[in-house]
């Protein structure tokens, strides 16, 4: 973390050691609240309007009011790229409930944070090697809205880095495999690009992926069950601070030869070149 970095809480700009909300709130209290994650390439934040668009979504699944207007909040995001000089960033928005009186519900106006830290540039040996995961019977509350409740995450990573794995993709009742914790899922059967529909977030790079791949490959957003990861030849995790993670290994089994698969590397570099 920068200490010299410009973060913006509740009206004041201030460096990460300063930065301050309400014991009282209960984003604290209770966990009640929503955020957002999204990332600038040369300054330049990427797909701002839609990340800004879910999180109202994200609040409107909880009841969470948001107090600022999408073109405040764009503002502010504009505002914290020009007082820090990163050529690439992660920027996160945090909504909160707001202060309460009676430790549940909130009294005030929800809060709002921030954040930014500084991006390396893209790490293509992380393609090369690609990512291996486990999967985990644990569940999301509300898993299409970006809350801040990530109990069932930093308990499904914490066994993921037992087994020296970088991220748990969540598996239902119904033996479907939904998400990664942080990321969205896509396998390929031949040129078939399956990633699940239901049950996960709606993924802003989820929905670059499958701009990119159409008129190229056959997409079907349905769900993935957990009897079919034999079958697959390749599969790969999106998130914005991932871009397009190749995953070779889930649980024991090694998909396709064990080695990131042409086809994901395909829709890779559309990508890059998408964002350069």
């Amino acid at each position: 973390m920068d200490t010299n970095a410009w973060w913006y809480v509740n009206g004041d700009w201030v460096h990460p050691q300063d930065a301050r909300i309400s014991i009282n709130d209960v984003a604290v209290l209770r966990g009640y609240s929503v955020f957002e994650s999204l990332r600038t390439y040369h300054r330049r934040p990427f797909h701002l309007d839609e990340h800004v668009r879910r999180l109202y979504r994200s609040a409107d699944m909880i009841e969470l009011p948001v107090s600022y207007s999408a073109t405040f909040l764009g503002q502010i995001i504009h505002e914290i790229i020009e007082r820090n000089a990163y050529e690439h960033a992660s920027i996160r928005l945090l909504v909160t409930g707001g202060v309460s009186e009676d430790g549940v519900l909130p009294a005030a106006d929800s809060g709002l944070a921030v954040l930014i830290t500084p991006l390396a540039e893209r790490d293509m040996q992380r393609f090369a090697r690609g990512a291996k995961l486990i999967t985990t019977r644990l569940t999301r509350s509300t898993p299409e809205a970006k809350t801040s409740n990530y109990v069932s995450a930093i308990r499904a990573l914490k066994v993921a880095a037992q087994h020296d794995a970088t991220d748990a993709l969540y598996v239902n009742e119904h033996d479907h495999v939904l998400e990664g914790t942080r990321s969205n899922f896509f396998v390929f059967r031949g040129d078939t690009l399956i990633t699940p529909r239901a049950e996960v977030l709606s993924g802003v790079t989820r929905d670059v992926v499958l701009e990119l791949a159409r008129g190229r490959f056959t997409i079907e957003e349905r769900p993935i069950l957990l009897s079919e990861l034999p079958q697959i030849d390749e599969a790969f995790i999106t998130s914005s601070s991932k871009e397009i993670t190749p995953v070779i290994q889930i649980d024991d089994h090694i998909i396709g030869s064990g080695q990131p698969g042409p086809r994901t590397y395909e829709l890779e570099q559309r990508f890059i070149n998408l964002v350069e």
